[in-house]
Order: structure tokens, then sequence, then C-alpha cells
């Protein structure tokens, strides 16, 4: 079993955070936050039942694997879970909230794997390196648009 809860508090507001969520999933190729590097998505439209197609990044190796949202409530978080062929079984929420300082992005999960032959692979990929890199890099992007927003002049602020 794997389970992860993984919060990145911003000073972003949360209508700007929910936002750079949406254009994550919507527009990756363009997206101002998104580790294209570590995880290349394709684009959807944010609504139950949209399957997305995820390609995996380490080194020279790449791993597909396909997901379904299954709720999204606007301006707050998102809801998957892995698709039958995807080699391990759960989902995750992402939600933006709310905090004194801007916002919070926390992404709760949980895994277990499947009788599937690439499944004790994927649980010591996604444990031992995919977590720990995805939500550095992640933050480190969301730090990124902070220091954009700090540079903007006051009137122009979202």
């Amino acid at each position: 079993m794997l389970s992860f809860d993984r919060t990145i508090d911003t000073r972003l507001d949360p209508e700007l955070l929910w936002e750079l969520v949406v254009e994550a999933f919507e527009d990756p190729a363009n997206s101002r936050i998104w580790p294209i590097e570590l995880d290349e998505v394709s684009p959807i439209t944010l609504r139950p039942g949209a399957t997305l197609s995820a390609t995996y990044r380490f080194g020279p190796l790449h791993t597909h694997q396909n997901y379904m949202i299954t709720e999204v409530v606007d301006g707050q978080s998102l809801s998957y879970c892995s698709q039958a062929s995807h080699p391990l079984k759960g989902g995750a929420t992402l939600s933006v909230l709310e905090s004194l300082k801007g916002s919070q992005l926390r992404w709760v999960g949980s895994y277990r794997p499947r009788l599937h032959p690439l499944a004790p692979g994927a649980l010591l990929f996604v444990r031992l390196y995919f977590l720990n890199a995805f939500f550095a890099r992640l933050e480190h992007r969301l730090r990124l648009q902070e220091e954009l927003l700090d540079h903007q002049p006051q009137a122009t602020r979202v």
C-alpha cells in the first residue's frame, strides 16, 4: 500500500491557484506549474468521466498510464482513479484550500498493487522517486509564480 498527503502552501490566491491547476490539465504543454519533464499528460477538459493519459519519465525509461477523472468541484478540487490497465489500483484528490497567507494545494491519494507484473516496480518507482521529485518540482514552479506576482504592479494583480 502506498499513501501520500502532500500540502504546498503558497501566497497565490485560491482563484489563481485553481486557474493554474486547470491549465495544467487542459493545456499541459503550456502549463506554468506542471512538471512536464517528469509527467507528460494529454490535454483534457476537466469533467467527470474524462480519461487522462500520462507518460512518466525516469531517464530513458517511459511508462504510459491512464486515469479517469471521477469528480470536479469547480474552484475547489478534482479526484481521479487509475484505470484497470494501471499496475496500481487507487486514486487521489487534489484540492485548493484558502489559507491566511493565500492558499494551499493539497494532494491526497492511495494506491495498492494489482495482480500485475509491473506492480512491484511501479510501487517502488512511485514511493522512492516519483512522489518526491514531482512535488519538489511542482512546489518550485509555484514559487516562480509567486515571484512573478511579486513583480507585477499592484493594480494588475488578479
